[in-house]
């Protein structure tokens, strides 16, 4: 490539008649039209990294000036149990409550329409939106308006910003109208990927299926949805397999001999598979834990997360706890949790599912319906939060997520 003073690029893609040409012929005919200068290969590196880092910097100090403000505003609010709305008349529609009318003024940086005077917010469909958890929310993130704004004056090149609550509540700035990635909005800031990287450690997951006889209908229905909705919940830095089991235990993905990344690829995967489960034969538990407690504490070269260890097991109940394979796999150190869902409207006995889920340090859940799915599906997430949160400081580091693009189209958040 020849780049010269006037402002053209000569190429030999671009100029066939230059094949006939030597350098030296070209340098000879063109030499008062460019310069050539020695480069330093070492100092362009160093300088690029340079740029990098102090673009990366500025960032960092974004974030912790936001993240440290919302802890100190979040600790310093009320709460109002009786919160109805934002100073507004009883008896008015939430919406029109919640929304102002704003002039939005076009922005090439952000290749949108935006506003800098306001924040918006962004509520899941499925929350209502009038509930006290979610104006209280609504009431005391109002504070972090003007970080988001002081922040966009100190960078100018910071982009989109963004509060994700563990309600379901976003706000970003600058406003901008709302545009739903899909004809059915079924946006929820918990499921995007900076915000799980960030709710969590990193994970190495089984999820047990049972497809005994007893989940045929509507119950493997759910089962499915359910599975799927919790692969959704986890990022590349976890790692995940899924079995079905009634009296034996198998992989959903033959090909799965071990925990996979858990990327757009491998969840799609078993997406697909799971799709395909059919339900016959009897439950056995052991079979089951046996094939997870395998996967996530043998010792292998395959990657994983080595952090948290989870088993997600979802069923529709059974009378056996399999105390001997804890006993023989996670106790007395615990360092399995074992999470279990009772799925479908039945009248089995459900105690032993909450017992072996008190036992590994996990948590019990209900999924009666498919409105309880998505609630249902993420609340694990709080739960290994807790320790982030008990370990104070020492857990509030800056994490940087992959590149992707924003469900909304934007370029960044």
């Amino acid at each position: 490539v020849f780049h010269f003073t006037d402002g053209s690029v000569w190429t030999l893609e671009m100029k066939t008649t230059l094949l006939s040409l030597t350098p030296f012929q070209i340098y000879t005919e063109k030499r008062r039209q460019y310069s050539l200068v020695r480069n330093n290969p070492r100092e362009i590196v160093e300088k690029v990294a340079s740029d990098i880092e102090r673009l990366l910097a500025k960032k960092k100090r974004a974030l912790e000036k936001l993240a440290s403000e919302a802890e100190r505003v979040q600790k310093a609010h009320r709460w109002q149990d009786s919160i109805k709305s934002f100073c507004l008349q009883d008896g008015d529609d939430i919406e029109a409550q919640m929304s102002l009318k704003l002039e939005f003024v076009y922005d090439p940086n952000f290749k949108n329409n935006v506003n800098y005077s306001y924040t918006a917010v962004q509520i899941p469909t499925d929350i209502y939106k009038g509930a006290p958890v979610i104006l209280n929310e609504l009431n005391w993130t109002q504070a972090l308006e003007r970080v988001f704004m002081e922040n966009s004056r100190e960078d100018p090149s910071l982009l989109w910003q963004a509060f994700g609550s563990a309600t379901g509540v976003t706000r970003y700035y600058p406003a901008t109208p709302w545009r739903a990635p899909d004809k059915i909005d079924l946006y929820d800031v918990r499921r995007r990927p900076w915000y799980i990287q960030g709710a969590s450690s990193p994970k190495d997951m089984v999820i047990l299926v049972d497809v005994s006889g007893s989940v045929s209908g509507l119950t493997l229905k759910l089962i499915k949805a359910s599975v799927t909705e919790m692969l959704d919940t986890l990022s590349d830095d976890d790692y995940v397999n899924v079995a079905r089991f009634n009296e034996k235990a198998e992989a959903v993905v033959p090909c799965f001999k071990h925990l996979v990344q858990a990327n757009v690829r491998n969840k799609r995967i078993f997406k697909e598979h799971v799709a395909q489960m059919q339900a016959k034969g009897t439950t056995d538990y052991k079979s089951g834990f046996h094939f997870a407690f395998n996967q996530l504490l043998n010792k292998t070269n395959v990657p994983r997360a080595n952090c948290n260890k989870i088993i997600m097991l979802f069923t529709d109940g059974g009378e056996d706890r399999a105390q001997d394979i804890f006993e023989q796999y996670n106790w007395p150190n615990k360092t399995v949790r074992v999470f279990t869902f009772s799925v479908g409207q039945h009248n089995y006995d459900v105690t032993p599912l909450q017992w072996i889920a008190c036992a590994n340090k996990g948590y019990y859940f209900e999924i009666r319906s498919i409105c309880a799915i998505r609630i249902n599906t993420q609340e694990y997430l709080d739960v290994l939060g807790r320790p982030m949160v008990l370990a104070g400081r020492s857990a509030k580091q800056v994490q940087w997520t992959n590149v992707y693009q924003d469900a909304l189209v934007r370029e960044s958040l």
